[in-house]
């Protein structure tokens, strides 16, 4: 049986009532929810690998790019933060696209010890054309899904997250 072909993926109306916490024999690790999310983060990381093989980036790199894009980070720091990067693998892809020319190291001039990081255009021209990719398979993930559904699944990852938080 796939994944597509679960039971759990054709099942009715939620009930109201509280999930039942496991006691460690009853734990399935391929029946958990975080086993499940992971593997939607794999998948999902290595269909993204995939689409942007031609250009020549990771998942994570292009993370990098977007979030420099967005101004949702200035720094080194900053980066590992919103993509939960560890930092010696930080400072390799940064090290990996300053060489390839997408993205600048710029010394703070408030704090000479910090480094400002800035997208070249040469890297802003690389998210626009690769972004369509991103975007369609974003789409492919929650093909079939109703607003309602992927709402949903917004609010319940958001929970997690702020019950991990």
């Amino acid at each position: 049986m796939t994944l597509l072909e679960s039971p759990a993926l054709h099942r009715g109306p939620a009930s109201t009532e509280l999930a039942h916490t496991l006691a460690p024999n009853e734990y399935r690790t391929e029946e958990s929810v975080a086993f499940k999310m992971n593997m939607v983060h794999l998948l999902l990381g290595a269909e993204i690998d995939r689409k942007l093989a031609a250009s020549k980036l990771s998942a994570i790199q292009w993370g990098i790019l977007k979030a420099l894009f967005d101004e949702r980070a200035r720094t080194p720091t900053a980066l590992c933060r919103i993509l939960l990067a560890d930092g010696s693998i930080m400072t390799r892809k940064l090290d990996s696209l300053e060489k390839r020319g997408l993205v600048e190291r710029i010394r703070s001039t408030s704090d000479r010890r910090s480094v400002e990081l800035a997208l070249t255009e040469d890297g802003r021209q690389l998210l626009r054309e690769t972004l369509p990719l991103i975007v369609e398979t974003s789409n492919r993930q929650l093909h079939g899904f109703t607003v309602d559904e992927v709402e949903a699944a917004r609010n319940l990852l958001d929970r997690m997250i702020a019950n991990l938080s």
